[in-house]
């Protein structure tokens, strides 16, 4: 994603409810257009929500924290490297743990 930082303006219970049913989420852009992305999975590290989201047709995915504002989840750029690198190791695990599973 090439954008700064995007806003959802889902409730978090509308997020999960997506996730459930079809793992594909609508995110307003800063420019005001609307895009489709994939939820591939969420987890906590440190305290803090993170999502790892690929826009929908696409290989690539992006992680972003995400935290409940109100009635909003708003979705932020992860801008310190290292938070960034060990989250990203921490979902990698993860996918890589359902790879193994599916191998079973």
């Amino acid at each position: 994603m090439t954008d700064k930082e995007k806003n959802g303006h889902e409730s978090e219970e509308q997020l999960q409810d997506e996730e459930t049913e079809n793992n594909v989420i609508t995110i307003e852009m800063d420019d005001g257009s609307k895009k489709d992305f994939i939820v591939l999975d969420m987890l906590k590290h440190e305290g803090k929500q993170y999502i790892a989201l690929a826009e929908v047709d696409s290989m690539e995915y992006d992680i972003m924290s995400w935290e409940l504002d109100g009635e909003n989840v708003e979705l932020s750029v992860i801008e310190d490297d290292a938070e960034y690198e060990a989250v990203g190791t921490k979902f990698q695990e993860l996918f890589d743990s359902y790879d193994e599973e599916s191998e079973d």
